[in-house]
């Protein structure tokens, strides 16, 4: 068999004699939204717990649209009607990229992800995490976090948010409090704040009774936040619908739309190979490494799990990152990324990668560039070049006969326990 599976810009094809398939495992098919410019005036006029937008900008002068960064679809489908809307209505806007500790944009990646058009008319700021003038302190969360976030929340008079809706592994799902928590928090903030993926219940997936979900609502609600319109990304990133509302309403009810996309059964294997969808889901390996959730889900005890991340932009992660990969044992890893003082963006990523060794005793190999591959040699990754030698490498850990689970898209999916789906 030749099984393609999404890596980078380009496709990789897997060969493998059938009887060694346990399965492909991805998201559902969806049909798309056949005109997404009258699917978003619909839901900004039939908003889901609020007013139509008409009505929430009325009297106000100046709006801030909160949108994602380059590492998620474009957002423009969704700005140009809110941006038509607040030209009807004497609205002056501004664009904020709500990037959280992702790297800025450049100028030719700003125009590509909002267009050209909205670039040139309209302002648009990117957020800084690390400037600590350029916040306002509001307390702190019931979990500690402090509520500091980007001041230009308060510089204007009405807060709108737009993205995708797509599941987190972290907060659970994307989109709405995530636009301010991180999106638009300081460092040290996001920090606290993501310290609770420790905690139990954090899960893809989950939004109640996730901690660090949890805690992200209550800090975007100390916050001003007026609306939000969101689509629902389907598994080839196409538009499965478009929610519009209150930040909390409307974002729930966009999570239980898009949830039977992503959720997926599947019986557990020796091999598990785990792609998180080529561009742009793995540009660096802060991205690519979201594949490994459901491996570890997944993968059979001293099993073996290969991920493919083609990573262009190398690691994409602060320098704790490889730090712990080359001079912790797994182990040791796993155990303190537990202690808040310790505790970085880096150390989770090294976290991630360290728990299939822990928890299941597997072998971890990392497809990826050059550059990539040789900055891991001395970890605890053991990182290639080409599909063929991991398939080669995993097939002498686990036996020439082991049967090989092919997640694709893998980023997204919710793994449910077997008889937990109809």
């Amino acid at each position: 068999m030749r099984i393609p599976i999404e890596y980078g810009r380009r496709v990789l094809e897997l060969s493998l004699p059938r009887s060694r398939l346990r399965g492909i495992v991805q998201p559902r098919e969806v049909e798309p939204v056949a005109d997404v410019n009258a699917a978003v005036e619909r839901a900004l006029a039939r908003p889901v717990g609020a007013p139509p937008l008409r009505e929430v900008l009325a009297g106000a002068r100046r709006a801030l649209l909160l949108t994602v960064n380059h590492t998620r679809p474009s957002p423009r489908a969704l700005l140009a009607p809110i941006l038509r809307e607040c030209g009807r209505q004497d609205v002056t806007p501004t664009i904020c990229i709500a990037g959280g500790r992702h790297r800025r944009m450049t100028a030719t990646e700003l125009r590509r992800h909002l267009g050209a058009d909205i670039v040139r008319n309209c302002r648009v700021v990117q957020h800084d995490p690390f400037d600590r003038a350029a916040h306002r302190r509001l307390g702190r969360t019931t979990r500690g976090t402090d509520i500091l976030v980007n001041r230009i929340v308060f510089e204007h008079d009405r807060v709108i948010g737009t993205g995708i809706i797509e599941p987190s592994y972290l907060a659970g799902w994307s989109g709405g409090r995530k636009l301010l928590m991180p999106g638009v928090a300081f460092h040290t903030a996001i920090d606290d704040n993501h310290f609770l993926l420790t905690a139990p219940g954090t899960r893809i997936g989950r939004l109640r009774g996730n901690p660090l979900s949890e805690d992200a609502e209550e800090f975007a609600r100390a916050c001003p936040f007026h609306f939000i319109c969101y689509a629902l990304s389907g598994p080839n990133d196409e538009v499965a619908g478009v929610v519009a509302g209150d930040p909390y309403a409307a974002h729930e009810a966009a999570c239980r739309r898009s949830a039977p996309i992503y959720r997926v059964r599947a019986k557990s294997a020796p091999i598990v190979i785990a792609s998180a969808g080529g561009h742009p889901y793995d540009r660096d390996l802060v991205q690519g490494k979201k594949a490994v959730i459901p491996a570890l889900e997944l993968v059979e005890r001293n099993g073996v799990i290969i991920l493919l991340a083609a990573c262009p932009e190398g690691l994409g992660a602060e320098q704790t990152f490889i730090e712990w990969l080359r001079t912790k044992t797994p182990a040791e890893v796993v155990r303190d990324v537990r202690r808040r003082d310790l505790f970085s963006l880096g150390a989770h990523g090294a976290n991630i990668l360290a728990r299939p060794i822990v928890e299941k005793n597997a072998t971890v190999i990392l497809v990826t560039a050059p550059k990539v591959a040789a900055a891991l040699r001395g970890s605890y990754i053991r990182a290639v070049t080409r599909l063929e030698d991991a398939v080669e490498l995993a097939s002498r850990l686990c036996g020439r006969h082991a049967p090989v689970l092919v997640l694709r898209k893998a980023r997204r999916l919710i793994v449910e326990p077997k008889g937990a789906l109809p």
